[in-house]
């Protein structure tokens, strides 16, 4: 499994120099490895939250991009500041923590 985590917009946001943050389970160590498997989980089977129509855009907020191959097929999570959920949340912490650029 590998995945990739990608964040628009934000204060000091620039495209051009904005590169994902990449996580393989190959170089994780075993806990690690069933700790991805287990936050990949959780996030595809929490929906995602429902744009409130009273919501106002965040100013300076980041939407995020967490693209996930695996064996069981490709998948591509997004959610945006301020509704990120739980599971994405704790998932897009674990690939900040232990992916690279």
């Amino acid at each position: 499994m590998r995945a990739e985590l990608i964040i628009d917009g934000g204060v000091g946001f620039f495209p051009g120099l904005a590169r994902p943050i990449v996580i393989d389970e190959c170089d994780l160590s075993p806990a690690d490895r069933e700790e991805l498997s287990r936050l990949v989980s959780a996030a595809r089977e929490q929906p995602a939250a429902a744009p409130r129509a009273e919501a106002k855009p965040v100013p300076d907020g980041r939407t995020y991009r967490i693209i996930i191959v695996s064996g069981d097929g490709d998948i591509e999570l997004r959610c945006a500041d301020p509704a990120v959920p739980p599971a994405c949340s704790a998932l897009i912490v674990f690939i900040r923590q232990h992916g690279r650029r």
